[in-house]
C-alpha cells in the first residue's frame, strides 16, 4: 500500500469518527474496561491524532482520543483501530461504518489484531518514529534490551485480565503494556523499572527492555506521554491473589473436616496445612524489603535520592489522610439506617471512629522523630501486583494508582505504605475465600483469622529480617515504631477501601469496616 493510499484511508477513519460518528465513538469508549471516564459528565470526544501502524496489506492505526468533561477537564486515551467488515449485528468491536467505499468496511477495535502489536514491537526494536497529525510516536530500546530485541517475534497473545491498561505477550519472551490513559510526563512504571534494571542489583522485578512515547501539543505541559512499556516476560503460575485464594480454599476444605474447639488447635491446623505457604510469604516480605532497599540505594538520579522526612511532610500526609477520613465519615453518616445497622453502626459510632482515626494518624510523627527518609515506592501494592513463580515472587506494575495525578504517583513517601497495602490484601483474601463457601461457620471465620495472623507475622518477619532500623534509611528508630507507622498506613488503606465499597460493592462494606475496628483496637 502506497503512502498516498495510507493517508487517504487514514483520513477516512478520522472523518468517520467525527461528526455523527462521535456518538458511536462515545458509546464504544463507555464499553471499554480501560476507559476511566465512566459515570463522569462527558461533553465531547474527538480523535486528536492518529498513526498508521500497517505492516502489510492490513489497515490499522493508533488513535489518540481527546475526551472532554463538563467543567473543562480533559483526558487523552490511546485506541487501536483497524478496518475490516463487520462480523454480524453482534460484533461489539465494530464502531462506525466507513463511508465513501464500495465494500462493507467498518472502523473496528483492533486490540485483538496481532499486526498492530507486531508493529508496536518493531517500533521499539528498531527505534522507529511515526509522524501524526499533531505529534510524533517514538519507540526506543534501553541499552540492556537491545540484544534481546534483535530477535524477531512470531506470536502476540492479548491478555484478557487487564483493567486500566492492555497487555500482550510476545512468544512468552516479552510483554508489552499499552497505557490507555495518557499523562504527560515521566511514567513511574518505566521510570522505576529502568532505575532498578540499570542502577541496582534488584532482580525481583521484570527487566525493562524499551518503551514508546507520544510527544505533541495535545498533551499538557508540553511533555511526552508514555504510551507503552516493553518488559521481559516472567514465567509464572498466576498472581499472588489467585495463588492465595486457591490455598485458602484448600485450607477451608481440609480445616472444615476437623472439629475445632480450641485456639491452639486452630494454630496447629494452620501450621500443618499452610506451613509451606507461610514460608513463601516470609520470602515475599524479604523481597518487598529488598525492593525498598534498592529504591533507597542511590543518590543519583535525583528522582530516586532518599530525602529526610520532616515534620512538614508528616503534617502534609496527615492532611491528606484526614481529608479522606472526613469524606468517608460523611458518606457513612449518609447511609440509610438499615444500611448502617447491617454493618453494625450504631448511634455515634461514626463520630467515635473519626476521632479514633485522627488520633492514630499522629503515629506518623515517629518518621520525623526517627530521622527516617522518604523514597520512591511501589504505590499500589497488593497480592494482585506480584507474580508467583516456581521459587518465589516477582513484583510488577509500578505505575501506582492510575486515577491519581502523575506527580503524586512519582512522589517520595515512606515505603511502609506498601507494607500496609499488602497486609490489607491478606485481610481481603480471607473474606473473599469465605464468600466462596456455600456455608460459612463460625469455625471457618476463626480459621481465617488465625491464618491471617500467621501470614501477617511471616510477612513482617521476612520484611524485618532485611530492613532493620539503624541499617536502612527509610525506617524510624525502632521496629515497634515502624509497626505503629504500618498500622497508620493500613488504616488509611482501609478507609480508601471503605469509600470504594460504599460506591461500588455495598455488600462488601463490612470488610474494610471490620478491618478499621481491629486496627483501632490494636496497641
Amino acid at each position: 500500500m502506497g503512502q498516498a493510499e495510507q493517508q487517504a484511508w487514514g483520513q477516512q477513519v478520522l472523518v468517520a469518527l467525527g461528526g455523527q460518528g462521535r456518538r458511536l465513538l462515545i458509546e464504544f469508549l463507555q464499553r471499554q474496561r480501560w476507559f476511566g471516564g465512566k459515570g463522569k459528565p462527558l461533553t465531547d470526544v474527538r480523535v486528536a491524532d492518529a498513526f498508521d501502524l500497517s505492516l502489510g496489506d492490513g489497515r490499522c492505526l493508533m488513535a489518540i482520543a481527546s475526551v472532554e468533561y463538563r467543567g473543562g477537564a480533559k483526558e487523552e486515551y490511546a485506541m487501536l483501530l483497524t478496518i475490516r467488515p463487520r462480523m454480524g449485528q453482534g460484533d461489539d468491536r465494530a464502531i462506525v461504518e466507513l463511508t465513501g467505499t464500495s465494500a462493507d468496511e467498518w472502523v473496528c477495535d483492533g486490540t485483538g489484531d496481532s499486526e498492530i502489536w507486531m508493529s508496536l514491537y518493531e517500533m521499539v526494536a528498531q527505534g522507529r518514529e511515526l509522524a501524526g497529525q499533531l505529534g510524533c510516536l517514538s519507540g526506543r530500546a534501553v541499552p540492556q534490551g537491545r540484544e534481546e530485541l534483535a530477535t524477531p517475534v512470531r506470536e502476540a497473545t492479548v491478555l484478557s485480565a487487564e483493567q486500566s491498561n492492555t497487555s500482550v505477550i510476545f512468544d512468552r519472551r516479552m510483554i508489552v503494556k499499552l497505557i490507555r490513559k495518557l499523562d504527560a510526563g515521566i511514567h513511574p512504571d518505566s521510570e522505576v523499572l529502568e532505575f532498578l534494571t540499570t542502577h541496582t542489583t534488584c532482580r525481583d522485578v521484570p527487566a525493562l527492555l524499551g518503551l514508546i512515547t507520544y510527544d505533541s501539543d495535545v498533551t499538557e505541559e508540553m511533555q511526552p506521554a508514555t504510551v507503552a512499556v516493553l518488559q521481559r516476560f516472567v514465567p509464572n503460575i498466576g498472581d499472588g491473589w489467585s495463588y492465595t485464594l486457591a490455598h485458602l480454599g484448600k485450607l477451608l476444605d481440609e480445616g472444615g473436616k476437623v472439629v475445632i474447639d480450641r485456639g491452639d488447635n486452630l494454630s496447629s491446623l494452620v501450621a500443618a496445612i499452610s506451613g509451606p505457604l507461610l514460608v513463601q510469604f516470609r520470602r515475599l516480605g524479604e523481597i518487598t524489603a529488598g525492593l525498598h532497599v534498592a529504591l533507597a540505594s542511590r543518590q543519583e538520579p535525583e528522582a530516586f535520592r532518599p530525602e529526610p522526612i520532616t515534620l512538614q511532610d508528616v503534617d502534609q500526609w496527615k492532611v491528606g489522610m484526614t481529608k479522606q477520613l472526613t469524606e468517608v465519615c460523611h458518606d457513612l453518616q449518609a447511609l440509610q439506617p438499615e444500611q448502617q445497622s447491617a454493618v453494625g453502626l450504631m448511634g455515634d459510632d461514626v463520630t467515635g471512629l473519626e476521632t479514633a482515626c485522627r488520633d492514630r494518624f499522629d503515629d506518623l510523627r515517629f518518621l520525623a522523630q526517627g530521622r527516617a527518609a522518604k523514597i520512591r515506592h511501589h504505590g499500589d501494592y497488593h497480592l494482585g501486583q506480584v507474580l508467583k513463580t516456581t521459587d518465589g515472587f516477582v513484583v510488577i506494575d509500578f505505575e501506582g494508582e492510575p486515577a491519581r495525578p502523575l506527580e503524586e504517583r512519582r512522589a517520595k513517601v515512606c515505603p511502609l505504605k506498601d507494607v500496609g497495602g499488602m497486609l490489607r490484601s491478606f485481610n481481603y483474601a480471607t473474606h473473599a475465600a469465605l464468600k466462596q463457601c456455600p456455608e460459612v461457620s463460625s469455625a471457618a471465620v476463626e480459621l481465617m483469622r488465625e491464618w491471617e495472623g500467621a501470614v501477617r507475622t511471616s510477612f513482617l518477619e521476612g520484611y524485618g529480617s532485611v530492613a532493620r532500623p539503624g541499617e536502612v534509611v527509610f525506617l524510624p528508630g525502632t521496629w515497634d515504631e515502624a509497626l505503629q507507622v504500618i498500622r497508620v498506613y493500613e488504616l488509611d488503606k482501609a478507609l480508601y477501601e471503605l469509600r470504594y465499597e460504599m460506591r461500588n460493592r455495598p455488600e462488601w462494606l463490612s470488610i474494610p469496616l471490620q478491618g478499621i475496628r481491629r486496627l483501632l483496637q490494636s496497641v
